[in-house]
């Protein structure tokens, strides 16, 4: 939604070579967000100094560019072979949210407790003026087309204004700050997740978004927005045990009750970032317009399954 992705062919001495080359988009209004988030200079930053020892699987990066100014930006990265039928709409599978889970678990528990991370005025908290600004800016440009979009499937919402929504996504980014932190991704959704076609492996891409938040906020993301309603309302507590369990498994105790707790506050994430699919995109795309749809209505029916009001 950010950027353009083009695959480059590149014929060597060798053989035929693949490279991924990741532009900045060429909206207005995708720009103005990433000026607004920093979020391109977030990931690259994110690859050089923090994932390369971070024992996560992530793509190798080959030369990356960025003008602070414009925000213009292009990484140049490794194909990586995927499972083309896996669809953020259609939902991945159990098997395939575990996998992520491991990996999430895995970088979560490596910096846990290290408190360079807050020293890095690139890598925002939850709490951070530009997160803030950034994504009650978007809630409030988005809330009115997502909701024209969700009314005209014949799904009943909750009533309330863009300006009410957008205080709430505040309250919950500033409450759920107060917890201890580590590195997240804070857009683990399918679309950003390469399963290997040949062995049960995830390569996690797209880091724009990367934070210094609670581990749970990452999971609320992905359970939500990755999985079809009848298989989070169905697995949801046992893929949060195992979230518990892959964590303790790296030497990081958090107790499920902890996990629940952050990641039914952060479920209202979900509804932001559904708000940012018509501000940067093209709704008149039908792939884009069910992507909005779909984000939406399965954080709406997530609020309502754990009784979480927009009642301002």
């Amino acid at each position: 939604m950010l950027g353009e992705i083009f695959k480059l062919t590149i014929d060597t001495d060798t053989g035929i070579e693949f490279v991924i080359a990741k532009f900045s988009s060429q909206s207005k209004e995708a720009m103005d967000n990433a000026k607004r988030g920093g979020i391109h200079e977030r990931e690259l930053r994110c690859y050089d100094e923090l994932l390369s020892q971070t024992p996560i699987s992530v793509p190798h990066i080959y030369a990356s560019w960025l003008d602070a100014e414009s925000s213009e930006y292009l990484i140049l990265q490794e194909f990586i072979d995927y499972d083309q039928s896996v669809d953020q709409i259609e939902g991945i599978t159990i098997s395939h949210a575990k996998l992520v889970i491991k990996e999430a678990a895995a970088m979560h528990a490596f910096w846990w407790g290290k408190d360079d991370l807050q020293k890095l005025g690139w890598l925002p908290a939850l709490n951070d003026e530009r997160r803030r600004t950034n994504l009650t800016t978007v809630t409030k440009l988005g809330w009115g087309a997502l909701k024209q979009i969700i009314q005209n499937e014949g799904v009943a919402i909750q009533e309330i204004s863009k300006n009410q929504l957008a205080e709430k996504v505040d309250s919950m980014l500033c409450s759920i700050a107060n917890n201890q932190s580590t590195l997240i991704h804070s857009d683990l959704r399918a679309d950003n997740l390469l399963f290997s076609p040949k062995d049960p492996s995830v390569v996690i891409v797209d880091w724009q978004g990367c934070s210094y938040a609670p581990p749970a906020f990452d999971i609320a993301y992905l359970l939500v927005q990755s999985l079809t309603v009848r298989d989070r309302r169905e697995h949801e507590l046992g893929l949060l045990q195992f979230f518990s369990e892959c964590l303790a498994n790296e030497g990081l105790i958090i107790s499920l009750d902890e996990i629940l707790n952050i990641y039914k506050e952060s479920i209202l994430y979900n509804l932001a970032i559904a708000c940012a699919v018509p501000v940067v995109n093209d709704v008149d795309v039908p792939r884009v317009k069910d992507l909005a749809f779909s984000m939406a209505s399965r954080a709406l029916t997530a609020l309502d399954d754990h009784e979480i009001s927009l009642a301002p």
